[in-house]
């Protein structure tokens, strides 16, 4: 069914507001298997974030969606114009950094540098000193592997940064890093082709949109 983007982005807003900000995190940092509920609240609410930012600079402007379900041959999402008229589908990820234990259960077993709890949900990084055997975006290349499906037609990769290091955003280093990947099986042509385009992003800033083109 089609719905407009920004009435797909106030219900996952509504469910997110409803689990609670400290469920939301359990399920986003645990080593279990997340509930097929909860994959479609998090990718809705991925799309969410980069069809807003992609509104706010490039056209012809994403309107309408509709939610392409598990096993249906089709990316996550399938995007209209304001006529409806069809324009992409994308597929949605996240990146996130390679946790530090085999049975991650919450955030500081993902973060790459040590956590001090300084007040009650408050936390401290140690920046200077990245946790041993940290490699920054070192799921990158599992993740692209996984998103290339050459069952389906037509799409758009679009990964958001969760690790995203320091500084936000570090989408520069991130797109040189997806271009990397992609031009060696690229050489083969072991990319599908529907395969079109690669965005990564980020969430908005005070400066405005935080999306890049990475690939091609």
């Amino acid at each position: 069914m089609l719905v407009r983007i920004e009435e797909r982005c106030a219900e996952a807003e509504a469910k997110n507001e409803a689990m609670g900000a400290g469920e939301y995190l359990r399920c986003s940092y645990s080593s279990g298997k997340p509930s097929p509920d909860f994959t479609e609240l998090k990718e809705a609410q991925y799309f969410c974030i980069f069809a807003r930012q992609y509104n706010e600079v490039l056209s012809p402007k994403l309107v309408w969606v509709r939610r392409n379900q598990p096993g249906s041959g089709r990316a996550d999402f399938t995007v209209y114009d304001e006529n409806k008229c069809y324009l992409r589908d994308i597929e949605v990820t996240a990146l996130f950094s390679t946790p530090a234990v085999k049975d991650p259960s919450g955030y500081q077993d993902f973060s790459p540098y040590p956590i001090q709890e300084i007040a009650p949900d408050a936390m401290l990084l140690d920046i200077d000193n990245p946790r041993p055997g940290y490699k920054p975006y070192a799921r990158l290349p599992h993740i692209i592997k996984k998103h290339l499906r050459s069952d389906y037609p037509p799409y758009w990769l679009v990964i958001y940064d969760n690790e995203h290091g320091v500084e936000h955003p570090n989408l520069a280093d991130l797109g040189n890093r997806v271009r990397s990947i992609l031009d060696r099986p690229g050489k083969r042509g072991k990319i599908p082709r529907g395969l079109k385009e690669v965005w990564v992003f980020d969430m908005p800033n005070a400066a405005g949109a935080t999306l890049l083109k990475a690939w091609p």
